[in-house]
Parts: C-alpha cells; sequence; structure tokens
C-alpha cells in the first residue's frame, strides 16, 4: 500500500471517528450513522479535488451499490469506497466488479470480534479500516 494511500486512510478515519462522535446519542441508528459518514466522505473527497458519486451502482450488480467513488481526469476510478457494519459479501462483489485504483471498506460494527470475522470476505485489492469512535 502506498505511504499515500495509508495517510489518506488513517486521516478519513480520525475525521469519520470524529463526525460519528458528533451524532447526538439519540439519533444513532444504524442507517443514520451510515448516511452522516457517507456525507462526509463525500465532503473528504470533494476536498481533494475529484468528482464524486455517491451510490455508483456497477454494472451487473444488483445488490448493493458503493457508497462512494472518486472519478480522476480521464473518468478512471480512483477510489471506491464502502460502509458497512461488517465486511459483507454484496460489498465486497460490488467493489470486485470493476477497476478502481484503491477500494476500501469502512466497518462500524461495535462487536470488533465479529469485524474480524467478517473479514473473511476481503482480498487483496480490498482495504480495510475499522472505525472505532468510543474507545479512545
Amino acid at each position: 500500500m502506498s505511504d499515500e494511500l495509508q495517510q489518506n486512510l488513517d486521516r478519513w478515519k480520525h475525521e469519520l471517528e470524529k463526525a460519528w462522535l458528533h451524532i447526538p446519542k439519540p439519533f444513532r441508528s444504524e442507517r443514520a450513522v451510515h448516511r452522516t459518514l457517507q456525507c462526509h466522505l463525500f465532503r473528504i473527497i470533494q476536498e481533494l479535488g475529484l468528482r464524486t458519486v455517491a451510490d455508483y451502482m456497477p454494472p451487473r450488480i444488483v445488490d448493493r451499490p458503493i457508497d462512494i467513488i472518486a472519478v480522476g481526469g480521464e473518468n478512471e476510478i480512483l477510489y471506491a469506497l464502502c460502509l458497512d457494519t461488517l465486511v459483507t459479501l454484496p460489498a465486497v462483489k460490488s467493489l470486485n466488479s470493476f477497476a478502481a485504483a484503491n477500494k476500501v471498506i469502512f466497518t462500524t460494527g461495535m462487536l470488533e470480534k465479529k469485524v474480524n470475522e467478517s473479514r473473511f470476505f476481503l482480498n487483496e485489492e480490498i482495504r480495510h479500516v475499522h472505525l472505532k469512535p468510543f474507545e479512545k
């Protein structure tokens, strides 16, 4: 993994965990957390100066859209980013269905053991970042 990608992932992890903590506790449903983090990822990618697309549905995939893709100058996909409670097979299948320079799944599951077990679906192309805002 490139140093630049690792630095971005570390920074994005920090920013997403901070955004998650700012959601008032009574409003932290799984769906609200997911959409809030998706919105933050959208902003983060746009700040890189890249064209950003939310909920991209790859061709021939019907199970799950990609939460955020970042598109470069020649319409190449530079980042494909998913948010999920666990690493899920539909997310992995969606990410594996097209070419992208960097593919990442951010997980939000509270039970780290289950998150680690779900990593079974990952391959060498997909990076995994587990968000843990409450363990600091």
